[in-house]
């Protein structure tokens, strides 16, 4: 029912691109910055038409799987998305809407096979081995055109919330610029910060809760508890409360937060570095807010090591070595508050538990007969 489509593109250094990106959880298309072909990646791309569905070869085990739009004509993607189209007898919106229910988002999962995140990969044939169940056209339209309806106006508060996120990023990078316009000397992150963590021997006879950390600055992810089987072969430690934390595979993608309460017990694979302030001349939150900014991103960029994205590695050293302006502790205390009291609004007024379970929960009804 889906016909493999990949159209090469012949990147030419002076022209420039608009690529996609999949967001995770079934969040739909992004685009990134427009850039110049000779600053686009080794990868090989594609052109991205309208009206398919296209997975992330990478991703598309947390989700990362999306209908394209007229939005995305003209745009192209890199060999990690795999586009498809329809030969007959499927709507793509249906078929699009199953792989975000608990079902299809199984499926996706079993077919990306790999220990570590960043090794799940779908592979071409696994797609097109998937069987999926699948009524007929006119069903699949009917269900499709009342799942639009309904998870349109859940959306549409999600897009209210992404509004305001952007109000509070602009806030920030004012507050920032700002603070840091008027610093006239530079401190290494390495002479403010101490990098602190503690191994932990694994016990076979225990169970362990996990953290990540999401991109974005979407702050930090706690995963059920596992048996030791259900670790990767990473080294594993503890970490302290209010340290700056960083995803060494992400944090080039805004993947760093501030450990907090609520992350005691927890521990972190190796991919992840903690630090804790030397003295009272930085407030860790307040470090977050600059390290998210764009300048801040930038730094934890060149401290990143060249490549493609997945392989972009934050080294311990080079972050270390950074240089960076460093305001007076009031007004690092004052932004830092600001930003957090802005933060802890917008969560509690998008994060009631109805609302998380609302789209999943209409997913469920559509995919066992009951909308």
């Amino acid at each position: 029912m889906l016909e493999f489509e990949r159209i090469p593109v012949e990147i030419e250094s002076d022209l420039q691109y608009l690529q996609i990106g999949i967001r995770s959880f079934g969040r739909g298309i992004f685009h990134r910055d427009v850039t110049l072909g000779r600053d686009l990646g080794r990868l090989r791309y594609f052109e991205i038409h309208p009206e398919r569905l296209v997975f992330s070869n990478i991703m598309a085990w947390e989700g990362a799987i999306a209908l394209s739009g007229p939005g995305e004509r003209g745009c192209i993607g890199s060999n990690r998305f795999l586009s498809f189209r329809s030969s007959g007898g499927v709507d793509l919106r249906y078929l699009n809407y199953y792989f975000q229910g608990e079902g299809g988002a199984a499926q996706a999962r079993e077919s990306s096979p790999g220990s570590a995140a960043r090794n799940k990969t779908l592979s071409l044939d696994s797609v097109m081995q998937m069987e999926v169940p699948l009524p007929d056209v006119e069903e699949q339209r009917r269900v499709a055109d009342k799942l639009d309806a309904l998870l349109g106006r859940v959306d549409s508060i999600h897009v209210l919330r992404a509004r305001m996120g952007d109000i509070r990023s602009g806030l920030a990078e004012s507050l920032i610029a700002s603070a840091v316009g008027g610093v006239s000397e530079s401190v290494r992150i390495g002479e403010i910060l101490a990098f602190t963590r503690v191994p932990v021997q694994i016990d076979d006879a225990g169970t362990y809760q996990t953290i990540g950390i999401r991109s974005f600055g979407r702050g930090i992810i706690r995963h059920p508890a596992v048996s030791p089987d259900g670790l990767s072969k990473l080294s594993y430690f503890t970490f302290p409360q209010g340290a700056l934390a960083l995803s060494n595979l992400m944090a080039w993608e805004g993947g760093i937060s501030v450990t907090q309460a609520e992350d005691a017990g927890y521990i972190a694979s190796n991919r992840f570095f903690f630090y804790l302030p030397v003295d009272d001349r930085v407030n860790t939150s307040y470090l977050r807010h600059f390290l998210l900014s764009k300048q801040g991103l930038a730094l934890v960029g060149s401290a990143c090591s060249a490549g493609a994205e997945r392989n972009r590695t934050l080294g311990r050293k080079r972050f270390e070595a950074l240089t960076i302006p460093l305001p007076s502790r009031a007004v690092q205390d004052q932004i830092a508050s600001t930003l957090d009291r802005l933060s802890e609004r917008l969560n509690s007024a998008y994060a009631e538990p109805s609302l998380a379970s609302l789209r999943p929960s209409i997913l469920n009804a559509a995919f066992t007969g009951q909308l």
